[in-house]
C-alpha cells in the first residue's frame, strides 16, 4: 500500500487547512476571513464538522439536527468560491452520499490545483462510543492510492501531533503513522484539539492544525504550500497572533516520482 508523491509542480500551490470545527460558526467566520484574504487554491477540512450526535446510536431526530449543522459549516466554507475537500471525524457520521454531500474524501481522492488528495476519516484505535471509530487493522486494510496530501482526521501515533497534555499520553494511530512513513508529501490532521504542531516523518511533513471547537478550541488555521523543491507548512493562531513556519526540502527527482 505505497503512498507516494505524485506531481512535480512549476509554481506554488497552497491549500488552507481547517481543524475540528464542531459547528462553532463564530470562530469559523474569523478563519474564513483570513483564508479569503490569502486566496489559496483550495480548502481542506480535517473532520468533526458538526455537533449534536453525542455517544452511542443517535436517534433520527439527533441525526437530522446534526446534519443541519454540517450543511451550515459546508455552506459557509464553500461561500468563498474555492474547491473544498473534507473527511468526517470521529464525532461525525461515517455514511455520506457523495451525490448529496460532495467533497467527502473518506475512501476517495480528488485533485486540487494539481495536488492529489486522499482521505482517511474517523479515528482510532481508542473507542469512546462516538459515531465513527475504527481499529488499526481497518486502516491497514485500506487501499490508499498515490497522492500528494493525506487528509486524515486522526494524527500519527507517538508524535507532537497526538500528544494529550492533560493526560500525558499519545492518542494517535500507529496505522496512520505507518502510512505517513511510506508517504512523500503532506499529511494534515486534527482530532487532538490542543496539539497543533508539525513533525516530519521520513519524507512526509505532518501537521495537526488544532481544533476550533470545544474542548480547547481556538481560532487557528493551517496553510500548506508545495513549490518546486520544497513543502512548507504554516500555522496561525489568531488569539496569540502567532505564526509558525516549517519546511521540508527535496530533490526534483523525488517530487516527480
Amino acid at each position: 500500500m505505497a503512498v507516494d508523491a505524485c506531481v512535480q509542480l512549476h509554481s506554488n500551490v497552497q491549500l488552507a487547512v481547517i481543524g475540528d470545527i464542531h459547528a462553532r460558526m463564530s470562530v469559523l467566520a474569523r478563519v474564513l476571513q483570513w483564508i479569503d484574504v490569502r486566496r489559496p487554491d483550495g480548502i481542506l477540512l480535517v473532520g468533526d464538522l458538526g455537533r449534536g450526535l453525542g455517544r452511542g446510536e443517535p436517534t433520527d431526530k439527533r441525526r437530522e439536527r446534526y446534519r443541519k449543522t454540517v450543511a451550515k459549516v459546508l455552506d459557509a466554507v464553500r461561500a468563498l468560491g474555492l474547491p473544498v475537500a473534507w473527511v468526517p471525524g470521529n464525532h461525525d457520521l461515517p455514511d455520506w452520499d457523495p451525490e448529496v454531500w460532495p467533497g467527502n474524501l473518506d475512501y476517495r481522492t480528488t485533485t486540487i490545483a494539481g495536488l492529489r488528495v486522499a482521505g482517511i476519516g474517523g479515528a482510532g484505535p481508542h473507542r469512546f462510543g462516538f459515531a465513527y471509530e475504527w481499529d488499526e487493522d481497518d486502516i491497514r486494510a485500506r487501499t490508499v492510492p498515490p497522492c500528494d496530501v493525506l487528509l486524515s482526521h486522526c494524527p500519527p501515533a507517538r508524535t507532537a501531533l497526538d500528544f494529550v497534555p492533560n493526560h500525558k499520553v499519545h492518542a494517535g494511530s500507529e496505522a496512520v503513522r505507518e502510512l505517513a512513513l511510506r508517504h512523500q508529501g503532506f499529511l494534515v490532521c486534527g482530532h487532538i484539539h490542543e496539539s497543533p504542531a508539525v513533525e516530519i516523518l521520513g519524507n512526509c511533513l505532518c501537521m495537526n492544525v488544532g481544533g476550533l471547537g470545544y474542548p480547547y478550541g481556538r481560532a487557528q488555521v493551517g496553510l500548506i504550500t508545495r513549490e518546486p523543491g520544497c513543502d512548507r507548512a504554516l500555522h496561525y493562531d489568531f488569539e496569540d497572533n502567532r505564526e509558525r513556519h516549517w519546511e521540508r526540502r527535496y530533490s526534483s527527482e523525488i517530487a516527480g516520482s
